[in-house]
């Protein structure tokens, strides 16, 4: 049996990327697939995180080509990124404490805002539904999607965080040391998570030390 492999979902070719006088990236080479799992492992100061963060727009590459879905892009900062259907989950999660599920999945992209009077109207409802969803397609159980994320453990919040990453019919997800604080079982809840994603299609890249 022939096994077939799909063209890259992102290509990177010939990345480099400089900081003054260190020299972070040098002409690095790096693909992923939709529906692969890549790991991107190495030791601290490594560039793994360069990388990443020139993969999300970040820090925007010196040279070399990024392609995406076969097509080169110029990408000059993470909105960029994001239209290419792309969502970057970092080591701090960036979750708000003290709001709850359903408002970290949709903070900044409210569903339905809409003008009434000097006030502005969000879709709840539907906001609710849509996290239920996601949250159910990912196989993720939190005790309430409208308890806070301080209420939360962390292997809860890191799913929060790869939820809403992947809400936005993204196509590739980074993660970025995402099992670094976590104890044996939730590691074990993470790494299910990243076989869900995988069996949905989506490209994933894992960053560890590890």
């Amino acid at each position: 049996m022939t096994l077939t492999l799909h063209p890259p979902l992102l290509h990177l070719r010939g990345i480099s990327k400089r900081f003054g006088a260190v020299q972070a990236l040098v002409k690095v080479d790096f693909e992923v697939r939709a529906g692969e799992v890549v790991g991107l492992v190495g030791d601290n100061g490594a560039g793994k995180s360069t990388l990443v963060k020139g993969i999300a727009g970040i820090f925007p590459f010196d040279t070399g080509e990024y392609i995406f879905d076969g097509q080169p892009q110029l990408i000059r900062d993470p909105q960029d990124v994001t239209r290419l259907g792309i969502e970057t989950v970092y080591q701090d999660l960036a979750l708000c404490d003290n709001l709850d599920v359903v408002a970290n999945l949709y903070l900044g992209r409210e569903c339905g805002v809409k003008q009434a009077g000097p006030l502005s109207l969000v879709d709840e409802i539907a906001m609710e539904k849509r996290t239920l969803d996601v949250l159910h397609s990912l196989a993720v159980s939190v005790p309430n999607v409208r308890a806070k994320i301080a209420a939360l453990s962390s292997g809860q919040r890191q799913a929060v965080a790869v939820a809403r990453a992947v809400l936005w019919n993204s196509k590739l997800v980074l993660l970025d040391e995402p099992t670094a604080a976590l104890g044996l079982a939730q590691t074990r809840q993470v790494l299910e998570l990243i076989r869900r994603l995988r069996q949905q299609g989506l490209g994933v890249v894992v960053v560890s030390h590890k």
